[in-house]
């Protein structure tokens, strides 16, 4: 599984120098293989899971797919709402 992730990622990326990452997005892109890379480390499925997650939150961030919630919590992160 995790060879076949990043077999993927590397055939979706393009060759080396062909394009310029940011620091954000090469952050992103680090996150998420420091997730991968450490699957299978461990027999346990809740730990499979959630390293899964945070490739999956990771990738998000470099696609730009934020959720509603990331959002608001950006937008209202220094409001005191409700009183």
């Amino acid at each position: 599984l995790v060879e076949d992730i990043v077999a993927t990622g590397r055939s979706l990326l393009p060759k080396p120098g062909l394009a310029a990452l940011n620091q954000r997005q090469g952050a992103a892109l680090a996150d998420a293989l420091a997730a991968i890379v450490t699957i299978g480390a461990d027999d346990d499925p809740l730990l499979t899971g959630e390293k899964l997650r945070l490739a999956r939150l990771a990738l998000d961030r470099l696609l730009g797919r934020h959720s509603t919630e990331d959002m608001l919590d950006a937008l209202f992160g220094r409001f005191c709402i409700g009183k």
